[in-house]
């Protein structure tokens, strides 16, 4: 039903209890996967007559974590379009996670709150490097079927939408130059991509600029689980610099987001991170001309 771990690079399981009113809930959080500050793993949450499973995407600063729940997995609750998402504020002290939850949703109003006390149970290092936070994955790999969705009808149907690039760009503003933080580099056989922004998890507010070969493409737009689109082709050049300039820290600094470049055989994902100071920067080359 929710949370997370960690306080540096590390994979981890949490253990404790949850309360909600006069209910008291066991419950297990296994983080599996830690890409810089973010966070992604399994939750557990059970009764002697409940238990639900989810997924989970978090971010974590200092001792801070953020934590919002994104899928079901498994629930022995009959009317399972009626369990609630939740996002949960927890913070760390020594091997203890404690804090609060609440529901995602605005239009259930019986989801209800409470409180949350966790201890390490265990701990495991990541080998990953936080610079190589890449991985060429399927499209169906990357955003799974669900098999419950478990949002409100207004929020499901904009995840279901985009938001497109305009097709002519105005009056472009002057923006101050920055320092390049380059993530990678990715090629693909093919002549032409599909560009797609999202927050990394939880919505805090972070603006951004994408800016294409110095060309402002979006201008101070806000990150959220509808992605930014924007196709790629090649014209009269094939290398292209896609520069995340952000134009705040949001609530929870620095400016975090997850970019998505996919061709018509892979895509590939990468996690970044910009501040006022330096833009996250990725390299893609297409295919060369004939």
């Amino acid at each position: 039903m929710f949370f997370t771990t960690f306080g540096q690079v590390s994979k981890s399981t949490w253990t404790g209890i949850a309360k909600q009113d006069t209910t008291t809930y066991t419950y297990i959080v296994n983080i599996n996967n830690v890409i810089k500050d973010s966070i992604f793993g399994t939750t557990i949450s059970r009764s002697n007559e409940f238990y639900s499973e989810t997924k989970f995407r978090g971010v974590v600063k200092a001792n801070d974590y953020l934590i919002n729940e994104t899928e079901l997995i498994k629930t022995n609750y009959k009317g399972a379009g009626s369990v609630c998402l939740m996002k949960i504020k927890l913070k760390r002290n020594n091997n203890k996670l404690q804090g609060s939850f609440s529901s995602r949703s605005e239009e259930i109003k019986d989801c209800g709150s409470g409180i949350i006390s966790l201890n390490l149970s265990k701990e495991k290092q990541s080998n990953q490097s936080p610079k190589e936070s890449t991985r060429i994955i399927a499209p169906e790999q990357l955003y799974p079927k669900k098999e419950i969705e478990l949002v409100s009808p207004t929020e499901k149907k904009n995840r279901e939408q985009s938001i497109a690039a305009p097709t002519q760009i105005s009056n472009q503003r002057k923006i101050e130059k920055r320092e390049i933080d380059l993530l990678n580099t990715f090629r693909f056989a093919e002549d032409s991509v599909m560009i797609k922004i999202y927050d990394n998890g939880v919505i805090d507010g972070d603006i951004i600029s994408l800016i294409i070969n110095g060309t402002i493409v979006f201008d101070k737009v806000k990150l959220t689980s509808t992605p930014l689109t924007y196709a790629l082709k090649s014209s009269n050049t094939n290398q292209f610099q896609i520069e995340c300039y952000a134009d705040n820290l949001g609530e929870i600094p620095p400016n975090t987001g997850l970019i998505t470049i996919s061709s018509s055989t892979k895509t590939s994902e990468v996690l970044f991170s910009s501040d006022l100071k330096k833009s996250a920067t990725i390299n893609i080359v297409l295919k060369n001309f004939p």
